[in-house]
């Protein structure tokens, strides 16, 4: 299955030619571009520090999207762009629903970033999925006790 990236360009036409260079990017670790957000694996807004109440516009579509995907598997939600630059930790402390926050200067590296993101993201599953195989193997193992000993064998 192929991961899809949204992407919300806010802003000046650079913030414009970034997006289109970030998607370049992307899609050699296997992106394919998606006008439907709602089927992304992938959120990424791109920001423009100067344009008025661009960190509100942020917070407000990161609010839009945690609503759109309260029921389905959380995207990874990524900020780019110069709020991004100039806010940088700033908006993973007020925002948790961000996983990453990647200014112009770092975008040569947005493959990797967005790999060891993912890869986090599926640790956690699998870790999640262990534990959820533990308790019902543990529930196994309890079921064939309790038979055991009231069977009398």
């Amino acid at each position: 299955m192929s991961q899809k990236i949204f992407i919300k360009t806010f802003g000046c036409q650079m913030n414009e030619y970034d997006s289109n260079r970030i998607f370049d990017s992307v899609k050699k670790i296997g992106f394919e571009k998606t006008d439907n957000y709602e089927e992304a694996n992938c959120y990424l807004l791109n920001t423009c520090h100067i344009r008025d109440k661009a960190k509100e516009k942020v917070y407000s579509e990161i609010g839009r999207v945690k609503k759109i995907f309260r029921f389905k598997q959380k995207p990874l939600v990524i900020i780019a762009g110069c709020v991004a630059q100039a806010e940088n930790q700033e908006m993973l402390k007020r925002e948790p629903y961000i996983d990453l926050v990647v200014g112009p200067q770092a975008y040569h590296k947005i493959n990797e970033i967005t790999i060891i993101a993912l890869n986090k993201n599926l640790t956690i599953t699998f870790i999640e999925l262990f534990l959820r195989f533990r308790i019902l193997f543990d529930f196994f193992i309890f079921y064939i006790e309790i038979t055991s000993l009231t069977s009398g064998k």
